[in-house]
């Protein structure tokens, strides 16, 4: 296993009350990316590439929300085994 990134817990939550937005629908639609695309990160299906990461920091930076309010870095369980 290696070391990823991750939507924090509540991340989701947060950046609907702080851009007024209801649905994951509209929270995807406002970031720029595919709503399937964001219900896979979401619910931890898949990881936060790049673009998603630059997309959702993009519309989010004007709001006093950064990487690290968004975001966790999951660190490596058994990094000797890497």
């Amino acid at each position: 296993m290696t070391p990823t990134i991750r939507l924090r817990d509540g991340a989701d939550e947060r950046l609907k009350t702080t851009l007024n937005l209801t649905t994951d629908t509209a929270l995807a639609n406002h970031i720029g990316v595919d709503q399937g695309q964001y219900n896979r990160i979401k619910n931890g299906r898949s990881a936060p590439g790049p673009y998603f990461q630059a997309r959702l920091l993009l519309a989010v930076e004007n709001l006093e929300l950064d990487f690290y309010d968004l975001f966790e870095v999951v660190p490596d369980p058994n990094p000797q085994d890497a």
